[in-house]
């Protein structure tokens, strides 16, 4: 991942987006980049209570459009005297995904920052976030309303793709202070499978000991290749197990401030078995989630 020039961060205003903005501040103050505050204004709705505005409008009341684009103006103009960083305020009209993945790509953003909703009892996530996650041409960060704490242990579930290279790259990138661990979770189900269709248990014993083997021998290298780039020097692990239990049980008993997990093309990575590690990351952990394309 190349340098950290601009961050985009979504918000309404909302509990969950101020958290976002908190967040996307402060990783921004980290590598001096500047900051976009984005708000996107539903106009589905404006048309559909378009009456209602009208009549306080006629009242002399402020319309709700401007009222929230002063808002903005507002906060970034206080965060940027804060911080002496370059923070702008964009105002967008329209559908939020489109209008933000426009938005992401216009600015060649180098991270998108998310909120997701205050409710403790409800981890999971919007429809309109989890579009952005498969849409988003840049790495997106979803902030939950807690902690608001630097990330001080980073999660990186990866496996030998490619793009598991491109996570634990964007993790240290993003984030060198923290301590990092590379989580490969290989999945022994796939073997069970087989030995049940095939009767061939010792050739495929032998496989899996040897898949295990060159994960381990695979982490090494990457984990050897990114501490140059962190504060401390990065873990390995390897486990055999379902990966989306793993990543989540794992994320929890570290515990970890920050997962990071991939996905790929207009699918989430490892879109197998009872569903993929992304999205049960994201519907069952309590943790920040950092997804990369």
């Amino acid at each position: 991942m190349g340098p950290i020039r601009r961050i985009v961060v979504a918000t309404d205003f909302s509990v969950g987006s101020d958290a976002a903005v908190e967040r996307a501040l402060q990783v921004a103050r980290a590598h001096a980049a500047s900051l976009d505050l984005l708000h996107v204004f539903d106009l589905s709705a404006w048309h559909s209570l378009r009456g209602v505005f009208d009549a306080k409008r006629l009242a002399g009341e402020v319309p709700p459009d401007l009222a929230l684009r002063d808002r903005l103006r507002v906060l970034a103009d206080s965060l940027a005297a804060q911080t002496q960083l370059e923070v702008s305020a964009s105002f967008e009209v329209g559908d939020a995904v489109p209008a933000i993945e426009a938005h992401v790509k216009k600015t060649s953003a180098s991270l998108l920052v998310l909120g997701v909703r205050a409710d403790p009892e409800v981890p999971g996530l919007g429809s309109t976030a989890l579009k952005l996650l498969r849409a988003a041409p840049c790495p997106v960060l979803v902030v939950r309303p807690y902690s608001t704490q630097p990330y001080g242990n980073v999660l990186s579930a990866v496996d030998m793709r490619d793009v598991s290279e491109r996570v634990a790259d964007a993790a240290v990138t993003l984030f060198p202070v923290a301590q990092h661990r590379l989580f490969y979770a290989v999945d022994p189900q796939w073997q069970r499978e087989v030995w049940r269709a095939t009767g061939a248990q010792p050739a495929m014993q032998s496989m899996h000991e040897s898949l295990h083997a060159r994960a381990v021998h695979h982490l090494g290298q990457l984990a050897e290749a990114l501490s140059v780039k962190t504060e401390h020097p990065v873990i390995t692990e390897v486990v055999d197990a379902a990966p989306a239990h793993a990543v989540v049980a794992r994320a929890e008993s570290l515990p970890a401030d920050c997962v990071a997990v991939g996905h790929h093309g207009q699918g989430l990575l490892v879109e197998r078995l009872l569903g993929s590690t992304a999205q049960d990351l994201i519907h069952h952990t309590a943790r920040d989630v950092l997804v990369v394309p």
